[in-house]
């Protein structure tokens, strides 16, 4: 990145080049370049020695450090009300704002919706508190019965301005999925609440409902959801539309295009998972396909594997703010203010 471009959340800081070009006043101490002679004149960059090399490493990491720490503020500092546009003379006082921004996760079972609650959570733990456990107990095999209760987690840990709910698995039969979604978009969700789906018999439910009796005795409020992220198996995925199978492409597709699923005009923003065990090819044409699957642009699509480095930081700040933003954009206004307009 050259020309002295300032860094934001979403730029990724690369090593400064060796031409003309201006370089950040970071770097400006740690560029040393030796003289050519007119018969050596090329047009490659001269070769730093190792010290300046790691020098160059070392102002890079300053920066990413920097853009990440400005880019968790941004969210640390939010509150319901703080990003809305102002659109049409409004201000914030004019929206029936909530208590607490609710993103709902969304998606197949194996998805990993558990685990990005994790990986989230990841983000903040490493400046408040690095060895916290995971806060959620991940499925690891096809026996599990996965997320059965919804479950509220504050983001970061205790806040009061955002929250995600991690919810029950999508049934690989689109149609059976209907009521349940259907039910938190036009509802609200619930800490606690018990997620069936229309093929639940009743002596399913009467085995489930022993593993709620923690959640009995709560009196949670509903929180009315303000966006969806909807979360993808990047291996799963990469494996339905190379194979003649397409079950998990139509699951996607179909629950995807359910209309309560948006926000207003705004589709669900879209997560792939796992794409730490995929290549990079793989992972890029994972998410040319969703895109085209889908219906949206690549932008709405988020790579966020399981991994655990600055790249990936940054990616589930970036997803973090684009959610925000856009529940921010279909908060619904005040009665009284159409009234007096």
């Amino acid at each position: 990145m050259g020309g002295g471009v300032a860094l934001t959340p979403t730029s990724t800081p690369s090593s400064p080049s060796c031409s003309s070009e201006v370089l950040p006043p970071e770097f400006a101490d740690y560029v040393a370049v030796s003289p050519v002679s007119d018969e050596d004149e090329t047009d490659e960059c001269s070769v730093c020695d190792d010290a300046e090399v790691e020098a160059l490493h070392y102002a890079s990491r300053r920066l990413q450090d920097r853009s990440l720490r400005e880019a968790k503020e941004l969210i640390r500092r939010y509150k319901p009300g703080d990003w809305i546009e102002g659109a049409g003379g409004t201000k914030a006082g004019d929206y029936i704002l909530p208590e607490i921004t609710t993103l709902l996760l969304v998606g197949p079972k194996g998805a990993g919706k558990s685990t990005l609650v994790n990986r989230i959570t990841r983000v903040f733990d490493k400046d408040d508190d690095p060895f916290a456990p995971d806060r959620v107990q991940v499925s690891r095999n096809s026996k599990s019965k996965g997320t059965i209760f919804l479950r509220e987690y504050p983001v970061p840990r205790n806040s009061n301005a955002i929250c995600i709910y991690d919810t029950r698995s999508l049934s690989s039969n689109p149609e059976k999925n209907f009521n349940m979604v259907h039910q938190w978009m036009t509802k609200g969700v619930s800490h606690g609440e018990m997620a069936t789906l229309d093929t639940d018999d009743g002596i399913r439910i009467s085995d489930m409902k022993p593993l709620g009796r923690k959640y009995s005795f709560l009196r949670c409020k509903t929180r009315k959801v303000n966006f969806v992220i909807f979360v993808v198996d990047g291996i799963s995925f990469l494996e339905s539309i190379d194979s003649e199978r397409k079950e998990y492409t139509e699951v996607l597709h179909e629950t995807f295009m359910y209309p309560f699923l948006s926000i207003g005009d705004d589709k669900p923003v879209v997560v792939v998972t796992h794409g730490d065990r995929l290549e990079i090819q793989q992972r890029a044409h994972v998410q040319n396909e969703l895109a085209e699957l889908l219906g949206i642009p690549l932008q709405q699509i988020f790579d966020i594997p399981g991994s655990d480095d600055y790249q990936t930081d940054l990616a589930v700040l970036d997803m973090l703010r684009y959610c925000i933003q856009h529940a921010e954009q279909n908060f619904p206004v005040k009665v009284n203010y159409l009234i007096q307009v």
